[in-house]
């Protein structure tokens, strides 16, 4: 009952002096609203970020097995490190939902191509028409791709390289490790300014063509094995080198090894958020100078009233009492301020987030650490004005 009556006293007392009260709460509103804003949009990119790196979906976990041979020139010679073998064995294991080959990423290919006797890297788009605007010729178009035409669309410094003017090497020949193209179009070529530059194509194919003779849609130097939920990652993994150090098509030249995303994603995970934590700690240092704040005005408010504290040690309240009534106002300043600082800092981070397009992750946490901080401050910060208010000596209060 004591504490009741103290604080309805201490929220009469806050709202009596409306604008001290609110330049008080005005430092601990924005510290609390950037704390929670960073949070907020902070674990919201963590999340995204886990999300895209997992390419997953629910709970399923991946792992990437992949071959080191002994010798390096079985990288030069294009062997496949693991073959329809190696899944067939793998796929019956316990804990294995499926055993795939992993796509190819065709963003960005590079092919060797020969250049006065000497062979240069050049980087190969794959295209179903040409949508570039061309200097000679024609384009690429869908008519090629179906029907495997051998042709080739290529830049003007590589027509330059190869045949000295582009004028010369429209419908002459480009080889591409082996295979034979015609151009039978010219684009305008640019020159790598630097290291910073973005990559340029020298050269497009019809997509189909090169899927026939260099690649199938399926890249044999790895195996993607998808685990079924709620196995334990460790033993699969375990079972899987096991039974490929064993039986593995490649298992006399080499050693099989296994990257597992999800150690990926936990470490990015970690790292995403402890710096998270880290900015929101240095935003956190505003909120002590806010407190300091709430201390002076604690101070002034003890000053002030004086003679209220003496009447009710006439009447019989305690040093205790005293103190509490105060403590409690310093907790309802800055709880009162925590919360408006939440709502806006949660507002303020939907905000951001839709403009730079990063979900906004709100929990538990991020609620309990605005009640928490907001009111540890009023805690801290309001015990010594309190202690003060509370050892006021009685008489001289009443002279």
């Amino acid at each position: 009952m004591k504490i009741y009556v103290n604080w309805r006293t201490s929220i009469r007392s806050v709202f009596k002096n409306r604008k001290r009260s609110l330049l008080t709460m005005f430092g601990i509103i924005i510290g609390i609203a950037a704390v929670i804003t960073i949070l907020a949009i902070g674990r919201g990119f963590e999340k995204d970020t886990i999300q895209n790196l997992n390419s997953s979906d629910g709970e399923q976990v991946e792992i990437q097995v992949s071959f080191t041979p002994n010798n390096e020139t079985l990288y030069n010679n294009n062997i496949a490190f693991f073959s329809e073998i190696d899944r067939s064995i793998i796929q019956p294991l316990e804990g294995v939902e499926s055993v795939d080959f992993p796509q190819q990423n065709t963003d960005y290919i590079y092919k060797e191509i020969y250049i006065d006797d000497k062979k240069e890297n050049k980087q190969l788009s794959l295209v179903k028409e040409t949508s570039k605007e061309l200097l000679l010729g024609r384009g690429l178009t869908t008519f090629d791709n179906e029907t495997g035409n051998n042709v080739a669309v290529i830049d003007s410094i590589t027509a330059e390289q190869l045949y000295g003017t582009i004028e010369k090497a429209l419908d002459r020949g480009i080889e591409v490790e082996g295979h034979l193209f015609q151009i039978v179009g010219i684009y305008q070529g640019r020159e790598i300014e630097s290291m910073f530059s973005m990559p340029k194509t020298n050269i497009e194919l019809p997509e189909k063509i090169f899927m026939r003779y260099f690649t199938s849609e399926e890249t044999s130097s790895m195996l993607v094995v998808t685990l079924e939920e709620g196995t334990t990652p460790a033993t699969v993994i375990t079972d899987v080198i096991d039974v490929l150090r064993e039986k593995g098509s490649m298992k006399d030249f080499g050693d099989y090894v296994v990257f597992d995303t999800a150690l990926l994603t936990d470490g990015i995970s970690q790292i995403l958020g402890t710096i998270t934590v880290f900015i929101s700690c240095v935003a956190g240092i505003s909120l002590v100078i806010a407190g300091v704040g709430v201390m002076n005005m604690m101070y002034i408010s003890v000053s002030e009233r004086t003679k209220e504290i003496g009447i009710r040690r006439t009447l019989g309240a305690t040093q205790r009492s005293i103190r509490l009534q105060f403590l409690l106002e310093g907790v309802t300043l800055t709880l009162v301020g925590g919360l408006i600082g939440y709502v806006i800092g949660i507002g303020f981070a939907y905000f951001i987030g839709s403009l730079i397009d990063v979900s906004v992750s709100v929990d538990w946490f991020t609620i309990i650490l605005a009640v928490g901080v907001s009111s540890g401050i009023g805690i801290i910060f309001s015990v010594m004005p309190a202690s003060e208010a509370a050892k006021k000596d009685l008489i001289e209060i009443l002279r």
